[in-house]
């Protein structure tokens, strides 16, 4: 398996991260909906600091989260004191439980952390084995036809305000590796009296190639949208948003 130990740094400062990146309500809405529609227990792999799943348990959801760094995950359980809902350090391509889920997410384009082929397919069999009879998968990913995937020099990304109250400029590079299909993002914070840099990379998968994925391991695409208000997807969308159902027989295993 492919494993990117950079892609662990853009998480180390948890509480900033909810403040740069939290407050994305027709995300969470979204996912309380297709939970509402499939009743039972809910999985969200890669939750991060639970940003998507304790607005889901707050409202009710009966919801697990996992993720593989501990940093994230301690603020998670830290902000979900009294509700109920469980956090679980693990790999998303290894994970184990004896529980079985009515509907599995990922969210944040998490699903372009899996870097290879068997990264995927590795995710694709966690979801599926913990996935009760006729269950529902929902992730999103950035499309590759609606994405500049240019090389570029330092771009000035957006700004923040952090937990002190400062305005936090944010900055990066970015460098695309065609052969592999995976983008390097550099990423710079300037806080004025300093300066962090932190590394990502993630994959990027055709629409083609991710239907195929998912009909050989097992699952039926539903529907796909292009953003949160259920727009159809369409070739130049930026994102892929697929909803699937497990199938009653796991399909062939090949690429």
């Amino acid at each position: 398996m492919l494993i990117d130990h950079n892609n662990l740094e853009e998480y180390q400062d948890p509480m900033n991260y909810d403040l740069e990146f939290g407050g994305e309500t027709k995300k969470y809405n979204f996912y309380l909906e297709v939970a509402r529609l499939n009743p039972g227990e809910v999985l969200e792999l890669a939750c991060g600091t639970g940003l998507t799943t304790i607005y889901l348990s707050k409202l009710g959801i009966n919801i697990t989260g996992v993720d593989i760094s501990s940093a994230m995950l301690a603020y998670a359980r830290f902000k979900a004191q009294g509700l109920p809902v469980d956090f679980i350090e693990a790999d998303a391509r290894t994970f184990d439980s004896e529980k079985r889920f009515s509907m599995i997410y990922l969210t944040g384009n998490a699903f372009q952390a899996f870097l290879s082929d068997e990264d995927q397919i590795a995710l694709l069999g966690t979801v599926y084995k913990h996935l009760e009879p006729n269950g529902v998968f929902v992730f999103e990913t950035r499309n590759p036809m609606g994405t500049d995937l240019s090389n570029q020099e330092e771009t000035i990304w957006g700004e923040f305000i952090d937990r002190a109250g400062i305005k936090v400029k944010v900055s990066g590079i970015q460098s695309y590796d065609s052969r592999n299909h995976i983008m390097h993002w550099v990423t710079f914070r300037d806080w004025g009296s300093k300066k962090t840099t932190s590394r990502i990379a993630c994959r990027f998968t055709d629409n083609d190639t991710l239907k195929r994925l998912l009909t050989n391991h097992g699952f039926s695409i539903e529907s796909q949208y292009s953003d949160w208000d259920k727009t159809p997807f369409t070739s130049l969308s930026s994102s892929i948003i697929s909803v699937c159902r497990k199938s009653e027989e796991l399909g062939s295993t090949s690429f």
